[in-house]
C-alpha cells in the first residue's frame, strides 16, 4: 500500500488551515503555500468537508476555514477518509478470500506490521504537524 499524493495534499491543506485558526484562506493561497495543484484542491476540500473538518465560503472574504479542533484529526482519519480502510496487504483488506486463510505463515506478520503502522498514524494529529513560525 502506498499513501497517495491526494492524502498528502489533504494533510498539507489541513496543516495550512490549522496554522491560521479561525481564518478563511482562499484555495489559491492554500495551493500555492502547500504546492498543491490548484485545480485538484476543491475535490480535496469537498472530502475534508464531509466529516465537518472544514467549511468553505464563496465570494469576497471567503475561502476555506478549519472547523474541527486539529488535535482531534489523526493522520489515520485523514488517510482513511481519502483512501478508504488501510491495508498493507491484500489479505488484510477484508475483500479477499484466501485459500490459505488460517494456514498462512505471513498473515500474522502482515497483521502485526499493519497494526504498528496504524498505531503511528493514530497517535499523530494535524495539531502535531503544525509548525510555529520562529519570531524574527
Amino acid at each position: 500500500m502506498e499513501i497517495t499524493k491526494k492524502s498528502e495534499y489533504a494533510v498539507s491543506a489541513l496543516v495550512e488551515l490549522a496554522e491560521h485558526p479561525g481564518e478563511f484562506i482562499s484555495s489559491k493561497v492554500i495551493a500555492s503555500r502547500q504546492e498543491i495543484p490548484v485545480n485538484f484542491l476543491p475535490q480535496i476540500i469537498a472530502q475534508l468537508g464531509a466529516p465537518g473538518w472544514v467549511v468553505g465560503v464563496r465570494g469576497p472574504g471567503g475561502g476555506v476555514r478549519l472547523e474541527a479542533d486539529p488535535a482531534t484529526i489523526t493522520l489515520k482519519d485523514v488517510i482513511e477518509l481519502i483512501e478508504g480502510p488501510i491495508a498493507i496487504s491484500r489479505c488484510l483488506n477484508g475483500d479477499l478470500i484466501c485459500s490459505r486463510q488460517g494456514n498462512c505463515p505471513m498473515h500474522p506478520v502482515w497483521e502485526e506490521a499493519q497494526q504498528a503502522f496504524v498505531n503511528v498514524l493514530q497517535k499523530r494529529t494535524i495539531a502535531d504537524l503544525v509548525t510555529k513560525t520562529p519570531e524574527k
